[in-house]
């Protein structure tokens, strides 16, 4: 039984599972999640996963994890339709003044006897918007939700210009080369970039430049990804519109031209229900099997568990280390039925399918100890197929 933690809130009335007990102990096997900052404190030899219900893991400190064996799982294009949507409502009320026409209305008295419409439409000069059919939206960072947002930008009448890394099979979207190509054309732009060393500060001064002084900046990836401050010179030498962002800051809040909402983009039932089951999904698969299949710091590894028991190894990756551990496990009596293994950033995760019933318990903590003292594996485990249920 593996003793999960949950931080953030989670709807798990209706879980049960009797490999996962949800738990509040301080030494947890696996932390479940969403956006609050992990204490690094958690971060230690019984903390086998951490899994995030959502994509962004800027709040776990994933370098530490690494050092420590310990999976970071995710769970991308989980909200990416709830974010698509907000992004599109936040488009419409750039270029129309909903909010200010709605509060109009409401503060309207009509006399007895007279039409509220009338008085209404007298109102209708101040509230002149703009269509979004014809403009055009440059998307920056072109992953599970930017390309929702591309399509649904296209189907609305709007001109797709997108930049990514490495470029996308998108039929609606014209990529461009560099994220300033995209900002000089685009009428709205759309941040959709993970937070990394590269991406931090990414929209700065120079890149605020680039904008038109009518053109909208909407940052939906990560608040670090824009400099605050240039872009609170920008907005007052109105060298852009407006900025809207879903990660409020104090130097932005009450700021001319700026609106910020409380981090709302996967803030919906069915978007948190999906996260939620994907990540509880992505937990189980690990530990009942080893399968990693999106994670920020483990390589993407899968293997059909059909042996009796399986070897997982987290190590750092160097030439012909496989072999050794091939051969590390032949000298120990053991038959590898089957194994796979994938490299990411440095470090390789592999699955060797075999069966450890041939080995007596003596023989079993002597191979425990071998993998442990091995200086370049950082955390393996043994793993029993639920299916078959083999004493160890």
């Amino acid at each position: 039984m593996y003793q999960v933690k949950t931080i953030d809130k989670f709807e798990l009335s209706d879980f049960a599972h009797d490999l996962l007990q949800i738990s509040d102990t301080d030494a947890p096997n696996a932390l479940l999640v969403r956006s609050s900052q992990v204490d690094d404190a958690l971060i230690n030899d019984q903390l086998l996963a951490i899994t995030r219900a959502g994509i962004g893991t800027n709040t776990i400190n994933v370098t530490a994890c690494t050092e420590n064996g310990t999976v970071v799982l995710n769970t991308p294009g989980a909200n990416a339709n709830a974010v698509k949507e907000l992004i599109i409502q936040a488009l419409f009320r750039c270029v129309r003044p909903i909010d200010r026409a709605i509060a109009t209305v409401k503060d309207l008295t009509a006399e007895p006897g007279a039409d509220l419409q009338v008085l209404a439409e007298a109102t209708r000069k101040e509230f002149i918007g703009r269509e979004l059919y014809g403009k055009t939206i440059g998307i920056l960072g072109l992953g599970a939700i930017g390309q929702r947002v591309a399509e649904a930008s296209y189907h609305l009448g709007m001109q797709v210009l997108g930049y990514n890394r490495s470029p996308k099979n998108l039929p609606h979207v014209v990529q461009l080369p560099t994220i300033e190509e995209v900002m000089s054309l685009a009428d709205f732009v759309v941040v959709m970039l993970p937070l990394t060393e590269e991406t931090t500060g990414l929209i700065n001064r120079e890149r605020l430049q680039q904008l038109k002084p009518d053109a909208y900046l909407l940052n939906f990836g990560r608040g670090e990804i824009v400099n605050n401050q240039d872009l609170l010179e920008a907005l007052a030498n109105g060298e852009l519109a407006g900025y809207v962002s879903d990660f409020p800051a104090s130097d932005l809040q009450n700021q001319p031209g700026v609106t910020l909402l409380p981090h709302i983009g996967g803030n919906t039932e069915e978007a948190l229900t999906f996260s939620t089951d994907m990540a509880l999904q992505n937990l189980l698969n690990f530990l009942e099997n080893g399968s990693v299949r999106t994670s920020v710091n483990f390589p993407r590894v899968d293997l059909p568990f059909d042996t009796p028991h399986r070897i997982t190894l987290f190590y750092k990756d160097r030439a012909n280390l496989w072999l050794d551990f091939v051969q590390l496990l032949t000298d120990q009596g053991l038959t590898v039925k089957e194994m796979t293994s994938n490299a990411k950033n440095g470090y390789s995760y592999a699955l060797i399918n075999t069966d450890l019933s041939v080995l007596s318990q003596a023989e079993i903590a002597n191979l425990r100890q071998l993998l442990q003292d091995h200086g370049d594996i950082i955390r393996f485990r043994f793993l029993t197929n639920p299916s078959m249920n083999p004493e160890l």
